[in-house]
């Protein structure tokens, strides 16, 4: 389902809201122009049903096993699932929101019942939203390799498999796994995502978690390391991806909400075996997460 931007739509000092969204993209094209169209998962389309139970809805114009390419530009394939070049953008959507407001007119309760028949627990999912020039939609997060989204009035189940050469796809998927898990910082979360850590990194956070607890002395690891927050983020953009050679760096704003926002550059590192691993994140002012780990075990 597509949420066009409206050309009426103007900030204070006149320009349109898609005019501002056409200048950002438009810096993201000359930097991502580059980058190898074998970059990317591939989303395969696996089935197809009415987002309303017993409303009968024409079929999409794709059969089963249709494909489309998500990387750093965006998502391309058969139209109108299109959508290059795009911001990508992590968030939270509670179950009235899903499918872009597709079931406001329910209550609570009743969304998160219908969304947990399609695969979606929880009062809020995991989504990765596109925006591009022509629209917005959202692929929802329902399993390890699920994306749900909706057109014309039936819900697309995609499998998402990343390739190997996608840099981002480790920055990608373990902020969409690590989203939801609100609560404080545990050595249960990192056994989470090792799957998107490199064993260095892994070694690391294990010998930080042995360390004993002091009382009298806040950690410098203090707070989400993933995010580098106190407090849950509202949205995580992904933004400029470069890599050379077997090294990579991924650009992540954090938005906390209220006018907050800040910046991290992850980094990655190309395994032959394993592809792409998280190795560190910058948070800026020369800090690192691997620094603040090892500042902790040197006290």
């Amino acid at each position: 389902m597509f949420r066009y931007f409206s050309p009426t739509l103007r900030d204070p000092c006149g320009s349109t809201a898609a005019q501002r969204l056409t200048q950002r993209l438009g810096a993201l094209v000359l930097a991502l122009a580059a980058l190898p169209a074998a970059w990317g998962a591939t989303l395969t389309l696996m089935e197809s049903q009415p987002l309303e139970a017993g409303t009968g809805v024409a079929a999409p114009p794709w059969p089963a096993g249709t494909q489309w390419r998500l990387d750093a530009r965006g998502l391309r394939g058969p139209q109108p699932l299109d959508c290059l070049p795009a911001r990508q953008t992590i968030l939270l959507v509670p179950a009235q929101g899903l499918f872009q407001g597709a079931r406001q007119a329910d209550d609570a309760i009743r969304a998160q019942q219908k969304a947990a028949a399609l695969g979606l627990a929880g009062p809020q999912t995991a989504t990765l939203r596109l925006d591009c020039v022509n629209g917005s939609f959202d692929l929802h997060r329902a399993a390890p390799e699920g994306l749900l989204t909706a057109l014309d009035g039936r819900v697309l189940v995609l499998r998402s498999q990343p390739a190997g050469a996608d840099a981002q796809a480790p920055v990608r998927e373990l902020l969409l796994q690590h989203l939801p898990a609100q609560g404080a910082f545990d050595q249960e979360q990192v056994v989470r995502l090792r799957a998107w850590l490199a064993p260095s990194l892994q070694r690391a956070f294990t010998r930080w978690f042995a360390q004993p607890v002091r009382q009298d002395e806040a950690p410098h690891l203090n707070g989400d390391p993933f995010t580098n927050t106190q407090e849950p983020p509202q949205s995580l953009e992904l933004g400029l991806l470069e890599r050379r050679g077997a090294r990579a760096t991924q650009v992540v704003h954090v938005d906390i909400g209220g006018g907050r926002r800040h910046r991290l550059v992850y980094r990655l590192q190309r395994h032959d075996k394993d592809g792409w691993r998280i190795t560190d994140i910058d948070y800026g002012d020369g800090v690192t997460l691997l620094q603040l780990i090892r500042q902790d075990l040197q006290r």
